[in-house]
C-alpha cells in the first residue's frame, strides 16, 4: 500500500504546510459525503465555524464509514477568511483553490484511518498519543469510477438527505427514477435534529418516485405533522430530513396490503406514540 503523502508526492520538508480536513458531519456523519455526491462539497467546506485552515494547503478526506475516508482533493488556502452569516451563525468563509494534485483520483481513492483523536483538522505533522500519525495513513483502494449520485445501488442502500433527494428528483436521475418508478412500498422519513420518524407509503396509482416528488417540491409532501414542523421551524427545517425505503412492494399489490404493512412498521417503530405519525 502507498502512503497518502507519497500518493500526493509531498516531501518531508513540506509536511508542515499541510492540514488534513477529516470531513464528517456533526449530527449526520454522512452529510459531507452526500454533499460531495451532488457536487456541493467544495462550497460546503469553504464555510467553517472556526478559523480551521491556518496552513497553506488542505487535504480533504470525507467520511464514508468507520475508518474509511474518501479523497476529495487538495486545496490551496488563498487568503485570510472573511466573517459571514451562515444559517444564523457567524462563520468564517475561506477562498480555497483546488490544486491539480491527483485530481483524477478525487472520489475514487480511499484511505483507511482510525482517527482516535478529537481534532478534525490536524496537521500532517501531528503525533497522536496512540495510533497512527496522519502522515502515515495509506491508500487502501481505488475505484474505477468516481463516486456519484447517478448510480442507484439498491433499495436497501437508500439513506439520502433532503438536499440529495431534491437533486435526484430535479435532475431526473434515470437510474433512481427507473427503480423508484416501478415499485410501491413503505418509506421512512427521519428528522435528524429531533430523532423523530415518519412512516409513509406509496400505493394506488402512485409509485415511490411520484410520492417522493411531492417531498422534494414542498418538504412535507402534504403530511400534517411534517407540515406543522416546517410551519413552526421555518421551511429550511426540511434540510434535517433523511429518506429511506423500509419495504418494497410490487406494483400489482392491493392498497389494503400496503396500508397494513405501513401500519405494521408504524407499530414496530412506535412512530404514532413517539414519532411523527398522527394516525
Amino acid at each position: 500500500m502507498i502512503k497518502l503523502v507519497d500518493f500526493l508526492n509531498i516531501k518531508d520538508c513540506d509536511l508542515k504546510n499541510y492540514k488534513i480536513h477529516f470531513a464528517i458531519g456533526t449530527k449526520d456523519k454522512l452529510e459531507p459525503y452526500q454533499t460531495f455526491l451532488i457536487g456541493d462539497f467544495d462550497e460546503w467546506q469553504s464555510v467553517q465555524a472556526n478559523r480551521n485552515f491556518n496552513l497553506d494547503y488542505v487535504i480533504s478526506l470525507i467520511y464514508c464509514k468507520k475508518d474509511v475516508w474518501m479523497f476529495a482533493g487538495v486545496f490551496k488556502v488563498c487568503s485570510q477568511p472573511k466573517t459571514v452569516l451562515h444559517k444564523g451563525k457567524e462563520c468564517w468563509k475561506y477562498t480555497l483553490e483546488k490544486t491539480d494534485m491527483q485530481n483524477d483520483m478525487i472520489g475514487r481513492a480511499f484511505v483507511e484511518y482510525n482517527k482516535n483523536f478529537r481534532a478534525s483538522y490536524p496537521s500532517l505533522t501531528l503525533k497522536p498519543k496512540n495510533g497512527e500519525a496522519p502522515k502515515d495513513m495509506c491508500i487502501v483502494s481505488i475505484s474505477e469510477k468516481r463516486a456519484t449520485i447517478n448510480d442507484f445501488e439498491g433499495f436497501d442502500k437508500i439513506n439520502v438527505t433532503y438536499q440529495t433527494l431534491k437533486y435526484i428528483i430535479d435532475n431526473d436521475i434515470q437510474s433512481w427514477k427507473s427503480a423508484l418508478s416501478n415499485v410501491k412500498g413503505i418509506y421512512l422519513i427521519s428528522d435528524t435534529k429531533s430523532g423523530k420518524q415518519y412512516v409513509g407509503s406509496a400505493y394506488g396509482d402512485e409509485c415511490i418516485w411520484q410520492r417522493w416528488q411531492a417531498y422534494a417540491k414542498t418538504g412535507h409532501g402534504g403530511n400534517v405533522e411534517l407540515k406543522n414542523l416546517l410551519e413552526q421551524n421555518g421551511i429550511d427545517y426540511k434540510n434535517n430530513f433523511r429518506y429511506a425505503v423500509l419495504e418494497v412492494c410490487n406494483m400489482n399489490l392491493g392498497n389494503e396490503y400496503i396500508i397494513a404493512r405501513e401500519s405494521y412498521w408504524k407499530d414496530i417503530l412506535m412512530t404514532r406514540k413517539f414519532g411523527l405519525n398522527s394516525n
